[in-house]
């Protein structure tokens, strides 16, 4: 008898893409070189790994559960956030990349609540491409980075 390692392979899936919001991160501070690398510890260097953790893994946990209230937080969350978008778009301090950004945020959100209901029913070697291309993805985001701190540095 196998063990399933689905729920293995979404955490995986978890820990690749926080691994690819601390790679933008990098990126973001490298391609700029007007911006001081000692900012990178900043405190909106932490708000976005935070946000980052929590739409990634608290909708795997919502998934997870069995409660009848699973699929309106899982759901839920995200209508909310769409629902104060709006306000958020009315007010004139708040920029438009933070909008983008907020709104983004939702549908990620959505996105590992249905993954993490689905993928614990779908094929393994379906599971392991969407992996691949994710590290894929990673590869090329680590591969950028080192091409533009060469570039930022000569």
């Amino acid at each position: 008898m196998k063990i399933d390692k689905r729920p293995f392979y979404i955490w995986v899936v978890v820990l690749l893409a926080n691994i690819g919001t601390v790679l933008g991160i990098l990126l973001f501070f490298i391609y700029h070189p007007a911006w001081d690398l000692s900012e990178l510890l900043n405190s909106w260097t932490y708000i976005i790994l935070g946000i980052s953790l929590f739409i990634t893994i608290v909708p795997v946990l919502f998934s997870k559960s069995n409660g009848k209230w699973k699929n309106h937080f899982g759901y839920g969350i995200p209508v909310l956030l769409f629902l104060t978008l709006s306000y958020l778009v009315d007010d004139d301090w708040f920029g438009f990349m933070y909008i983008y950004l907020y709104g983004l945020s939702a549908i990620i959100f959505a996105l590992f609540y249905t993954m993490g209901v689905y993928v614990r029913k779908w094929n393994v070697k379906f599971v392991l491409n969407l992996i691949w291309i994710e590290v894929i993805f990673l590869v090329g985001s680590a591969f950028s980075a080192l091409y533009f701190s060469l570039l930022a540095f000569n």
